[in-house]
């Protein structure tokens, strides 16, 4: 009982520090999506020209920017303004790409509940905030092609420009890390609630008790384990009446005791053993001496060995 004890401690300490450690991962995995995210939300590469392009200029979500021959980049758009960004489309998925930002930036600031409550329900949180901004990503990045029906996308990438379609233009590496990052964030959130629900369980009262009992109480076995210890009883009965049945058949006789189990029967009988002056070794009388005894000794009462 105390090793299996033991043994199931360690299993349990080795399974709280595995836990634990797949829990730290995917909390740097957490924070390096919020970054990536951000990083995609504030940057107006989504996508832009090319050499084939009549205009140049390239687009983010609520952000864009233009270049006039013999000039810089003019930028103009703010998320805080939303006037200034383009159409509805452009607005709609700015909305939802931030809002999955902030999500994931709130599931950061929640992780501090793991000093007052319990893993698995800031798991849970988090795991349900992180699914809610793979959603927000996935639409964003969906409805974000029906903006390219703009007179601004059309100056910089012809003509033909509509709904899913960019004409001469192409997309770029902020757009293509927008979709990337909705795979991620399924992956965490399915994470979130895997640990979650793999939370190892601290031991219960049950185990504590039968830790602090004296190793002599015994645990109920279980119906394999009562099996089993009938079964060997049984064949230990089988083989004490087979011995039994093996001494009644051919039983040792007395006399075919060697010499020295003799001398040692004698001995154990008489509590006191001396020397006489021939050398013959004499008895004396302290309890009676059976014909069983004496059968051992010769007619002047020395041992016959």
């Amino acid at each position: 009982m105390e090793w299996n004890t033991e043994l199931t401690k360690i299993h349990h300490t080795n399974y709280v520090r595995n836990s634990r450690a797949i829990t730290v991962a995917w909390f740097i995995f957490s924070a390096c999506y919020t970054i990536l995210n951000v990083v995609a939300f504030l940057q107006p590469f989504w996508f832009g020209d090319t050499v084939e392009s009549p205009g140049v200029g390239y687009f983010g979500l609520y952000e864009w920017c233009e270049r006039a021959q013999g000039s810089d980049y003019t930028c103009r758009g703010d998320f805080l303004d939303f006037n200034t960004i383009q159409n509805n489309y452009f607005r709609a998925a700015s909305f939802l790409v931030g809002g999955a930002a902030l999500l994931f930036i709130i599931t950061i600031i929640l992780m501090g509940l793991f000093l007052f409550l319990k893993a698995r329900i800031v798991l849970r949180i988090c795991g349900t905030l992180q699914m809610i901004a793979a959603v927000f990503m996935a639409v964003g990045c969906i409805i974000y092609p029906n903006s390219f029906d703009d007179e601004n996308v059309r100056r910089i990438c012809g003509q033909s420009a509509k709904p899913y379609m960019m004409d001469k233009c192409q997309i770029r590496w902020a757009y293509i890390l927008a979709i990337v990052l909705i795979f991620d964030a399924l992956i965490l959130a399915i994470l979130a609630f895997v640990i979650a629900a793999r939370q190892a369980r601290s031991l219960s009262n049950e185990f504590q008790k039968l830790k602090e009992e004296s190793p002599s109480s015994s645990k109920k076995s279980s119906p394999r384990e009562e099996r089993i210890s009938h079964s060997m009883s049984q064949k230990s009965n089988e083989g004490q009446r087979s011995l039994s049945s093996e001494g009644q058949t051919s039983p040792r006789s007395e006399d075919e005791s060697t010499p020295r189990q003799n001398e040692f029967e004698v001995q154990d009988r008489f509590a006191t053993v001396h020397s006489d002056s021939d050398s013959d070794i004499s008895f004396e009388n302290i309890g009676d001496f059976d014909a069983h005894d004496a059968k051992h000794l010769d007619d002047e009462g020395n041992i016959q060995l």
